[in-house]
C-alpha cells in the first residue's frame, strides 16, 4: 500500500471529535501572532484620543485607567512571548488569553463609565466592548464553549467597570432601562461571536473533508489497551484497508517545547520501524502525529488472530506446528536485532497467525511501537515513558530487574515464554499478583512444559525452551537465527500448509468472528486526515 508522501505528519480527527483540532490551532496560532499588535493599538488610540480630544484628557490621566491599559498591554506582550517561544502548550496560551480579553475589555470599560450615562436622552450605539469581544473571538480561536465563556466575561467587565466608577466618583446611578442597554448588547455579541465561531470551524471542517489526498476513514475499532486503540480504516483513494493505531501519551508535556522533543522523538523511532521488512514484521505504512500531539501508526490489517485467542480458544498446540510459529518469529526478531532494535514486550497478543493471500499460518509480529534502539541511547521509549516495558508474564529477568542495557536476548526469553505458552495452554509462572510473576522470572526455576501437560512434547524441543529461559542472558541462545537453527534441527513431524488449510476451513472460516476482517464497520465513521 503505498501512500503519497508517506512520513509526512498528518491530522487525525479522533472519534468523537466536533470540530477540526487542526484548524483551531492553525487560526489560534495566527490570531494569537496579533494579540501584540492589538495591545500596542490600544494605547495609540488612547493617546490619539488624548491628542484629538484634549476635554477627554482628565479621563484618561485617571491612575486607574493608566494602570489597567498599561497592565493590559504587558498582558499582550506576555501571552505572545508564551506562544512563540513555545513556553507553554496551547490550551495554556487560550486561556491566558481568555484573561488578556477580560483585561482590555475592562480598560475599554473603565473609560467608558468615568463619565456618567445621561439621563434625559436615550444611550445610542454600543460599547466599544462588544466589538472588541468579536474582534478576539475570531482572532483566538477556541472550542465554541470556551469562545462563549471568554465572550461572557469580557462582557461582565462593563457592568464591573460601572460599579467601580460609580463608587469613585459617586455620580447617580442611570436608569435600568437606559443601564442595561450596553451591557445587553454585548452580552448578545458574546453568544452571537460563539455561533459564528461554530460555522467557522464546521466550514473548515467540511474544506477538510473535501480533500481527498491521503485520508483516512476509520470504520470499526479492532480493539483497546493501556497504550491506545486500533480501528479498521480505509483510505479513500486506495482499494486496500489498513490499520491504523493511535497511541494515548503516558504523561502530558509540561510545555510546548517538551511536547515538540517527544514528536520529534517518536518520529526517529517510527522511521526506525518503518525500516524493517521481514514479512513476519508487520508493515508501517505510515505515521504521524495529530494536531492534539497523539500518535498514530498506519499498519497493514490482517486476516487472523492473534496466539493468545488461538490457545485460549482452541488449547494448546501441535508441537510441528509451535515449531513452524517459532521459526517465523525468530525470522521477524533476527531483522530487528540485527537493526539493533529489542521488541521488549513479545507476547502471543502482539503476535498474529493470518491468511495471507494464498498462505495459511502465517505469522506476523506487532507492536514494534514497543521496541527500543539497543545502540541509541538518545532513543527515548516514548510509549513507556515513566513505567517499566513488558509484559509480567513474558518479561526477561533483566528487564524486569530494569537494567539499562537490554539486547536481543530479553526477546530470546520471552520467545521461550510465548513457546511454552503455545505447547501447553499455561504461563511459565502463573500467579495472580503481576509484581508477584515478575519476581518469580528473576528469581524461580521454572517447571519444563511437560510437566504442565499431558500433551506429549518433544524431549529436544523442550531442552529450546528451558534454554531459552535461562536467566543469566549469556546462557541462552546468542541470536534469534541461533534459535531457529535449534528449532530447525528438532526431529519432529511438520506442520503442513495441507494441514493449515484445513484447520482454517473447520475452526476459522472466512465467516468466522474472531478473524479481525469480520468486524463490523461502523456507521458514522470519523476520518484521518493529512495536514
Amino acid at each position: 500500500m503505498a501512500l503519497p508522501d508517506p512520513f509526512r505528519s498528518a491530522t487525525v480527527r479522533l472519534p468523537g471529535a466536533r470540530t477540526p483540532a487542526g484548524a483551531l490551532d492553525t487560526a489560534s496560532s495566527t490570531g494569537l501572532r496579533l494579540v501584540a499588535p492589538i495591545a500596542i493599538l490600544v494605547v495609540l488610540i488612547i493617546s490619539f484620543q488624548r491628542l484629538a480630544q484634549p476635554d477627554l484628557a482628565a479621563v484618561y490621566r485617571d491612575p486607574l485607567i493608566l494602570l489597567t491599559t498599561v497592565a493590559a498591554a504587558l498582558a499582550g506582550l506576555g501571552l505572545l512571548a508564551l506562544h512563540r517561544d513555545r513556553i507553554a502548550g496551547q490550551p495554556a496560551v487560550l486561556s491566558v488569553g481568555i484573561g488578556f480579553a477580560a483585561m482590555v475589555a475592562l480598560v475599554i470599560a473603565l473609560a467608558e463609565t468615568v463619565v456618567p450615562l445621561p439621563a434625559d436622552r436615550p444611550v445610542l450605539g454600543i460599547s466599544a466592548v462588544g466589538p472588541w469581544i468579536l474582534l478576539f473571538s475570531l482572532l483566538a480561536r477556541n472550542r465554541p464553549g470556551a469562545t462563549l465563556a471568554a465572550g461572557l466575561i469580557a462582557a461582565s467587565m462593563w457592568p464591573i467597570a460601572y460599579a467601580i466608577n460609580l463608587q469613585r466618583h459617586g455620580f447617580a446611578l442611570a436608569p435600568w432601562g437606559r443601564l442595561i442597554v450596553w451591557p445587553g448588547i454585548n452580552y448578545l455579541i458574546a453568544v452571537l461571536a460563539a455561533v459564528i465561531g461554530r460555522r467557522i470551524d464546521g466550514t473548515a471542517a467540511t474544506a477538510e473533508t473535501a480533500d481527498d489526498l491521503g485520508r483516512y476513514r476509520l470504520l470499526a475499532p479492532i480493539g483497546a489497551g493501556g497504550m491506545g486503540e486500533v480501528w479498521k480504516a480505509s483510505h479513500e483513494m486506495l482499494a486496500r484497508q489498513a490499520a491504523i493505531k493511535l497511541v494515548r501519551p503516558r504523561t502530558t508535556a509540561s510545555s510546548a517545547r517538551q511536547a515538540d522533543l517527544r514528536v520529534e522523538r517518536f518520529r526517529r523511532e517510527a522511521n526506525v520501524i518503518a525500516g524493517l521488512q521481514s514479512p513476519h514484521t508487520i508493515y508501517l505504512y505510515d505515521f504521524g502525529v495529530s494536531r492534539d500531539r497523539r500518535f498514530y501508526y498506519v499498519m497493514e490489517l490482517l486476516d487472523g488472530i492473534n496466539l493468545q485467542t488461538l490457545v485460549t480458544t482452541f488449547g494448546p498446540q501441535p508441537a510441528g506446528r509451535v515449531r513452524s510459529i517459532a521459526l517465523q518469529i525468530c525470522a521477524s526478531l533476527d531483522e530487528a536485532h540485527q537493526r539493533n532494535l529489542v521488541h521488549r514486550d513479545l507476547k502471543p497478543s502482539n503476535v498474529m497467525l493470518c491468511k495471507l493471500a494464498l498462505t495459511y499460518d502465517f505469522v506476523k509480529v506487532l507492536d514494534f511501537g514497543l521496541a527500543k534502539c539497543a545502540a541509541c541511547e538518545d532513543m527515548s521509549q516514548l510509549t513507556m515513558e515513566g513505567t517499566a516495558a513488558g509484559t509480567p508474564g513474558y518479561i526477561a529477568p533483566e528487564v524486569a530487574l530494569g537494567e539499562e542495557h537490554v539486547d536481543g536476548r530479553a526477546d530470546i526469553y520471552a520467545l521461550g515464554c510465548l513457546v511454552y505458552y503455545l505447547l501447553t495452554g499455561t504461563l511459565v509462572f502463573p500467579d495472580s499478583n503481576p509484581m508477584t510473576m515478575a519476581l518469580r522470572h528473576v528469581q524461580s526455576r521454572p517447571d519444563p512444559p511437560s510437566a504442565r501437560t499431558a500433551v506429549p512434547i518433544p524431549a529436544d524441543l523442550e531442552r529450546i525452551v528451558m534454554q531459552c529461559l535461562e536467566k543469566r542472558p549469556s546462557d541462552r541462545p546468542a541470536s534469534a537465527r541461533g534459535v531457529a537453527a535449534l528449532f530447525e534441527a528438532c526431529q519432529l513431524v511438520p506442520w503442513t500448509q495441507a494441514e493449515a488449510v484445513v484447520w482454517w476451513e473447520t475452526h476459522l472460516p472466512a465467516t468466522s468472528s474472531l478473524r479481525l476482517l469480520t468486524v463490523p464497520v461502523a456507521t458514522d465513521a470519523p476520518t484521518v486526515e493529512r495536514a
